[in-house]
């Protein structure tokens, strides 16, 4: 056998397997995702994570395709399995593939795209995992990305007394505030960027104060809103805005006794390392319980990809390789036998 021969076999043989899967979500809907174990073990049960994207449309990978293209949970995937630990990715009920499913209704919209559905999704993800041969349902633990990471903590708190209750959770780019003052501050450094006439700033700033004034106050949308904001305050996005506005991420950590780990890229453009990211280290410091370490990379955006180019929203390129290197070490450590 030639050495490149060898070499191929061998590449394929420690290749993680991969497995496409379906279960059962909230309302009974059918989700999609990805099963993914090393490629030997050594015959005992292994630790099993699941990885929960982003807000908006997402798949199991974290992108919204074509736009938007990190890959950023798959490669944390492959990772994992390389280092002895399963894991499960699935695309949220918002992503693309699941349009032809989506109620007919627009009016069903709200209460099919609310905050619980999303979180009963997730935690039957996490059931699923627990339930395939090979992977310990006592250790097991919950990767988020931005919106993935309040979805965490929130299943963190939901399963507080559950026997098979995460062991520890990573939170990547995680909110520490409600959202309220985190669209503010996006919101208002994009019209800074697109250099918007100081009119036009004033009235988008009014408008969507107004906007998450009323959301919080009674669920709903003003009529006059600026025309810009349709797209994102729109009737699919009533319910889980206002959740978004009155969770605090920093209330929920709180109450997850296990470890955490919490990383946030230095030029995060979303999430701020400086207002959130502390927030929530200061909250799981107070615990009776459970330990907290962060991790705040210097030269990483939102998706932790490098910004030494001076793209602070990079989202393409490999992830950060002293992120996923923490990853896989607080993982090891965490959720041994």
């Amino acid at each position: 056998m030639s050495v490149l021969l060898g070499f191929a076999l061998l590449t394929l043989a420690s290749a993680p397997l991969e497995k496409q899967v379906s279960f059962i979500g909230a309302g009974g809907f059918k989700l999609y995702g990805t099963l993914t174990m090393p490629a030997s073990s050594s015959g005992r049960a292994i630790p099993g994570v699941i990885l929960l994207p982003g807000s908006g449309p997402t798949d199991r990978n974290g992108n919204q395709p074509p736009q938007l293209v990190t890959d950023l949970l798959k490669e944390i995937s492959n990772s994992l399995a390389e280092n002895g630990i399963a894991s499960f990715r699935f695309d949220k009920r918002a992503a693309a593939i699941y349009a032809s499913s989506f109620p007919k209704d627009s009016a069903l919209w709200p209460d099919f795209f609310k905050w619980e559905n999303f979180v009963e999704d997730a935690t039957a993800a996490y059931r699923f995992l627990g339930s395939q041969v090979g992977v310990d349902p006592k250790h097991m633990a919950i990767i988020g990305h931005s919106e993935g990471a309040e979805i965490a903590f929130q299943i963190g708190s939901n399963l507080k007394a559950d026997p098979n209750r995460p062991a520890a959770l990573i939170s990547m780019g995680g909110a520490g505030r409600p959202m309220g003052p985190i669209l503010i501050e996006q919101i208002d450094r994009a019209l800074t960027r697109q250099q918007a006439p100081a009119p036009v700033k004033k009235q988008y700033m009014d408008g969507l104060k107004k906007i998450l004034d009323q959301i919080v106050k009674d669920g709903t949308y003003p009529a006059d809103m600026p025309q810009g904001f349709t797209s994102l305050f729109n009737v699919s996005t009533t319910k889980i805005m206002r959740s978004y506005c009155t969770i605090d991420p920093s209330k929920l950590a709180q109450n997850f006794e296990g470890d955490v780990l919490l990383i946030n890229g230095g030029h995060d453009t979303q999430i701020s390392p400086v207002r959130d990211t502390p927030l929530l280290q200061a909250a799981l410091q107070g615990r009776k319980s459970g330990s907290v370490e962060m991790l705040i990379l210097p030269d990483a955006s939102h998706n932790l990809k490098s910004t030494k180019a001076g793209n602070d929203d990079a989202f393409t390129g490999p992830m950060d390789s002293v992120a996923l290197a923490k990853i896989n070490q607080f993982l090891k450590k965490k959720l041994q036998p």
